[in-house]
């Protein structure tokens, strides 16, 4: 049975902060240009398991850009939404 708790307006809500999206995508980021600039540096052939660990550093920086997108793309709604209820 679920139970009925009075709003005090103790509880105080957090947004998230988009700067820590920006700080995961730039990790990314330097990941994947690390990676290039370690197979530049060797000067050698690009070995099969190189391929995939750059492939795979490419999707996972590709999901994590989309994923941000979608997340700041959903909060802008919301609130343009919210801005539009205010107004009408």
């Amino acid at each position: 049975m679920p139970s009925t708790t009075e709003f005090t307006g103790d509880n105080i809500q957090s947004g998230f902060s988009v700067t820590d999206l920006f700080k995961i995508l730039n990790d990314a980021t330097a990941s994947a240009k690390t990676k290039l600039l370690e197979i530049k540096n060797r000067r050698s052939a690009i070995s099969i398991g190189d391929m995939f660990e750059m492939q795979m550093l490419m999707n996972h920086l590709s999901q994590l850009s989309e994923m941000s997108t979608s997340v700041v793309s959903a909060a802008n709604s919301a609130i343009q939404r919210m801005a539009q209820n205010f107004k009408g």
